[in-house]
C-alpha cells in the first residue's frame, strides 16, 4: 500500500508574494486571473540572474558568518531589536482547507529579539525607496506570510518585520571608478538601511480568501484600461490563432495550383514580416524607457 500523499487537485499553493499582487497600485484582475490559471509560470520568463542568486545568498551567508565569529548580530540588525539568528525549515507551508489552498515561503531570516519575540526578515538587493516604491504593498504581504507560517511552525510570536535593503553605492563613485579597482578585479561598496513593516495577519487572510474567490471565476474578467500586460496576452493570443489559420490554410491549398499556392503564402509572409518588425518598434520603445531607470532599485523577477 502506498504511503504518498494524495495531491488534491482542486488545492492551489500560493506564495506570499503572489497574494501580494493584489495590493500592487495597477493591479488588473484579468492579468491576475491569467496568472492563477497559468500557476504564476509564465512563458518566456527566464527568472532571475544569476548574479541576484549570488547576491541572496551571501547576504544569509554574512549574517551567520558574523554571528558565529562574534556571538552576535551585525550593527544594522540591533536597531531592530534582532539578537540572534532562528533555525526554521527552508521552505515552509500551510494548508488551509476550507479555501482549498495551501501558502508556501521562504523567508530569508528570523530572528529572536530582546523580548522573546520574532521579527521576520526579507531581504533585497536594491536601493531602498521608501512608501513611494511601488512594490512595497507586495514586500509588506511577502513579510505577512512569512510571519503567518513562522507561528503556524510554532517558532514563537512574531512582534515585527522588516526590509532589508543591500543597496550598491556606484554612484558616489562616478567621477572615480579607479577607487574601486583592485588587483583582481573591482571592489563594490553595498550600503545597508532596514525598512520596518507593521505585521498585519487580518489582511492577510482577506487576501487568501479573495484568492479563491479569483481562482474560482468562470470567465476572464475586464482588464483594466491601457493595461499593457492584457495587451501581450492578447497578442500572444492572435499568434496562435493565426498560426491555426495559416495552417489550415496550407492545407486547404493543397488542393489548388501552385502557382496559386506560392502567391498566397508570399503574400501571408510579408503580412507576417510587417507585423514582427511593428511589434519590435513597441519592444524597442519599452527596452528604451528601462533603461532611463536605475536598475538596481527594480525587482527581479522573483520579487514580483
Amino acid at each position: 500500500m502506498s504511503t504518498k500523499k494524495e495531491i488534491d487537485p482542486n488545492n492551489i499553493r500560493v506564495s506570499p508574494r503572489h497574494l501580494g499582487q493584489q495590493r500592487h497600485p495597477g493591479f488588473c484582475l484579468c492579468c491576475y486571473c491569467v496568472s492563477i490559471g497559468m500557476g504564476f509560470r509564465y512563458p518566456f520568463d527566464f527568472g532571475m540572474p544569476g548574479l541576484m542568486h549570488n547576491m541572496d545568498r551571501f547576504e544569509k551567508n554574512l549574517v551567520q558568518a558574523y554571528y558565529d565569529s562574534n556571538g552576535e548580530l551585525p550593527g544594522w540588525l540591533s536597531e531592530l531589536g534582532c539578537t540572534e539568528p532562528v533555525a526554521f525549515p527552508a521552505k515552509m507551508t500551510q494548508e488551509f482547507p476550507k479555501l482549498g489552498l495551501t501558502l508556501v515561503g521562504m523567508p530569508d531570516a528570523i530572528f529572536r529579539k530582546d523580548d522573546g519575540s520574532l521579527c521576520v526578515v526579507d531581504y533585497k538587493t536594491a536601493k531602498p525607496k521608501g512608501a513611494d516604491d511601488p512594490f512595497m504593498p507586495i514586500y509588506e504581504t511577502q513579510l505577512w506570510g512569512y510571519a503567518q507560517l513562522a507561528q503556524h511552525y510554532q517558532l514563537g510570536d512574531v512582534s515585527s518585520a522588516s526590509l532589508v535593503y543591500f543597496g550598491n553605492a556606484l554612484k558616489e563613485f562616478e567621477n572615480k571608478p579607479l577607487d574601486l579597482l583592485t588587483k583582481k578585479g573591482m571592489q563594490v561598496p553595498f550600503e545597508v538601511k532596514m525598512h520596518p513593516v507593521d505585521v498585519d495577519l487580518d489582511e492577510l487572510a482577506r487576501l487568501l480568501k479573495k484568492f479563491r474567490d479569483y481562482a474560482d471565476m468562470e470567465s476572464l474578467p475586464d482588464g483594466v484600461e491601457g493595461c499593457k500586460n492584457c495587451r501581450l496576452v492578447e497578442r500572444f493570443v492572435e499568434i496562435l490563432h493565426s498560426d491555426d489559420a495559416r495552417r489550415k490554410m496550407i492545407n486547404d491549398l493543397w488542393n489548388r495550383d501552385r502557382a496559386s499556392m506560392n502567391m498566397v503564402l508570399k503574400s501571408r509572409a510579408a503580412e507576417q514580416r510587417a507585423s514582427l518588425v511593428e511589434a519590435s518598434r513597441n519592444w524597442e520603445l519599452d527596452l528604451e524607457d528601462a533603461a532611463s531607470n536605475d536598475f538596481d532599485s527594480e525587482p527581479g523577477p522573483l520579487d514580483f
